[in-house]
């Protein structure tokens, strides 16, 4: 069972359900029914807050579960059910699956109803033949699951291959193939199609990458056929296929990457996640596609929004802390795109080493750090306290370290001459990582100076929730609060036109 040491507050209920589980959603079992025991409305509006705002897919999917299988009050339960109802198809099969995972007492039937319901919504859907052609498995695993057929000859061509239907007392089966004239027929046919027919069919279609790259073979580096899937991708699948692109000869042709440059512009207006650019930055070789990632990033990220001011990044490179070394590097490589001030980076062990990162981007900060290892003993306080000697004004701090401070200047007394000097109070944000016994926390609160925590002991090293953190971060400390409770609740009758369906749910 989920602990929290000094009580339960709305800070500690984001940190621990903003974390990545790697697909491991029972992690957030325990930790989700504290919190909707001690704090239900804050839970429903942070299910709502992490659907707009999240970063990890796990959360968005376990969130709303755990308010489907805990929640008792049926106005509040609402919420969930509507965003799990929300769901893509693959998270809501997800979904399914952590349901009977937990097997929360008598809620079995209600999610059979809102999937039974789901399913047909999608049917009615005028975008329908394309969620199918990228979903097909996944919604037949839903359809079976739910024990629901399918609700036209259609449909049923696509997920069973035959239409039952009765005549006279009898069941009349019929066998169907790929409906004439759809993207399921031209996709069938894509393979043997000239490069210029297949380019064409792609474009009519709106044939997605991988959909296509499987049905065509090696025929995908043919100039025409690339270039078609280029100008077709969504911002999601010209982030998460760069690396391929750029394999494909995408870089050495100029109309394949006159291309790509207008797919970016496009994807900049998106607000996707912003974890995919990141690894799209990391991957690719061609400087001149770093930099065009990189502008997309700093776009993407200004249109989610995220802390503000100048930051300070305390990195802990005392004998145990590598983890901790790489840690920081992410944190402050996020904060770094997210601010539009200043974000100095300084790795310590009893003396800071400073590097001003602002403006940098993680493949930047790698390269520029990467001589940094390991030091001696530990003293938190020894980076601000360079930063008040050199009487630069910060607005938050987050410190990257296990915590366990064995040499001055120690962290809590320099934070309060840092504050009487500059006459202000800064967040302080701890990334928690395994290694020594933590001292610092203890330290913080018989000061009296509030810290949020981050617990990065448990696991794999996680740096796919890096950024989902960093976003959580702000100057003010109650101020992502106040960001979240202001999100409006969901309900079943937004998402769901026949949510009637769902009487009891």
């Amino acid at each position: 069972m989920a602990t929290y040491e000094g009580g339960i507050t709305k800070q500690k209920i984001f940190s621990a359900l903003a974390k990545s589980t790697h697909g491991k959603l029972g992690e957030y079992v325990d930790a989700g029914r504290e919190a909707i025991k001690a704090e239900p409305l804050f839970f429903q509006h942070l299910v709502a807050w992490n659907a707009k705002h999240g970063q990890i897919r796990d959360s968005k999917v376990a969130l709303p579960v755990l308010g489907l299988a805990y929640e008792p009050d049926l106005e509040l339960l609402d919420n969930s059910v509507a965003h799990m109802a929300a769901l893509g198809p693959r998270e809501l099969r997800k979904a399914f699956d952590f349901v009977r995972e937990i097997r929360p007492m008598g809620k079995m039937t209600k999610m059979d109803r809102v999937i039974r319901a789901y399913l047909r919504q999608k049917e009615a859907d005028r975008n329908w033949d394309h969620i199918a052609i990228q979903h097909r498995t996944v919604l037949k695993a839903l359809y079976a699951l739910s024990r629901t057929g399918p609700g036209n000859r259609r449909v049923a061509a696509v997920i069973s291959g035959q239409w039952k239907e009765k005549i006279n007392d009898a069941v009349i089966v019929t066998k169907l193939g790929p409906p004439k004239g759809s993207i399921f027929e031209a996709v069938a046919q894509l393979g043997s199609m000239s490069p210029v027919e297949a380019a064409g069919a792609i474009t009519k279609f709106r044939i997605p990458f991988l959909i296509a790259g499987g049905a065509l073979g090696a025929k995908i580096k043919e100039p025409e056929l690339l270039q078609a899937l280029i100008e077709r991708m969504t911002p999601t699948e010209l982030t998460s296929n760069v690396k391929t692109l750029e394999k494909l000869g995408m870089k050495s042709n100029p109309a394949l990457r006159g291309a790509f440059e207008k797919a970016m512009e496009k994807a900049a207006k998106s607000k996707q996640n912003t974890l995919k650019t990141t690894q799209a930055v990391e991957a690719v070789e061609d400087e001149g596609l770093k930099e065009k990632l990189r502008g997309l990033q700093k776009k993407q990220i200004a249109a989610v929004g995220g802390p503000e001011g100048n930051w300070l990044v305390l990195v802990d490179r005392s004998p145990s802390m590598r983890r901790a070394i790489e840690f920081g590097k992410h944190v402050a490589a996020s904060l770094s795109q997210f601010v539009k001030g200043k974000v100095y980076l300084v790795f310590f062990d009893t003396g800071p080493m400073t590097v001003d990162v602002t403006g940098l981007s993680l493949d930047q900060i790698m390269k520029a750090t990467r001589h940094i290892g390991t030091g001696s003993a530990t003293s938190i306080g020894c980076g601000l306290a360079r930063m008040l000697a050199e009487k630069i004004e910060l607005d938050g701090i987050a410190i990257v370290s296990d915590g366990e401070e064995n040499t001055a200047p120690y962290f809590p007394e320099t934070y309060k001459k840092y504050t009487e000097a500059f006459q202000k109070d800064l967040p302080v944000y701890f990334y928690d990582c395994a290694g020594g016994l933590d001292n610092l926390s203890a330290r913080m609160n018989t000061a009296g100076i509030e810290m949020q925590k981050f617990d990065l002991r448990h696991g794999k090293t996680d740096y796919y929730a890096i950024p989902n953190l960093v976003q959580s971060m702000r100057s003010s400390t109650y101020s992502l609060v106040d960001e979240i409770m202001a999100t409006p609740l969901l309900s079943l009758g937004d998402v769901l036109k026949n949510s009637e369906e769902l009487v009891g749910v």
